[in-house]
């Protein structure tokens, strides 16, 4: 194990030690039934100055979805959004999983590249469910999927064909 694959362990410890201190010591100043996500944000910070500081590219994938997954749950419990607002957004987490596999292996030297379907249908169905639910889409993605799921054959085929060529090109050079 390197050295620096053992600074977001380190850091998330301190970190963890630090809450349930402060939860011990102060538990009405912390209030942790609304704050308990920025443990998990926090959580991924560090993964990403693990990442920053040398560690694997799984450290940025972790380290991405933990703070872009947390920081909208923290502003459910805490108040700055109503939770009525989720069922419109929820979609987003489709986006950030997408995005850290996608950073993951723009990170990865010998990127596994079966992550690239997955990694851009998350971003794509996360971004047009995204889109519809918020109502900058006016239609019916259901209605639009019975009509045009032909379609996305096409393109499931064209990407896994992408990933292959691909992988057969960064094999052989």
């Amino acid at each position: 194990m390197k050295l620096s694959e053992t600074i977001a362990p380190a850091l998330i410890l301190m970190v963890l030690g630090a809450w349930l201190a402060a939860e011990t010591l102060v538990p009405d100043a912390l209030n942790a039934d609304r704050h308990w996500p920025i443990l998990i944000v926090a959580t991924g910070v560090c993964f990403l100055i693990g990442y920053v500081a040398g560690a694997g590219p799984w450290q940025l994938f972790l380290g991405l979805v933990a703070t872009l997954g947390g920081a909208p749950l923290w502003l459910f419990t805490s108040g700055v959004l109503s939770w009525q607002v989720f069922p419109l957004i929820w979609p987003m987490f489709l986006v950030v999983a997408g995005t850290a596999c996608l950073a993951y292996l723009a990170a990865t030297p010998s990127a596994p590249w079966p992550l690239l379907v997955p990694g851009l249908g998350a971003l794509m169905t996360g971004g047009g469910g995204l889109l519809f639910s918020l109502g900058i889409l006016p239609i019916d993605p259901l209605q639009q999927l019975r009509l045009l799921w032909p379609v996305l054959l096409v393109i499931t085929g064209f990407l896994g064909l992408l990933q292959a060529v691909w992988h057969s090109l960064s094999r052989n050079g």
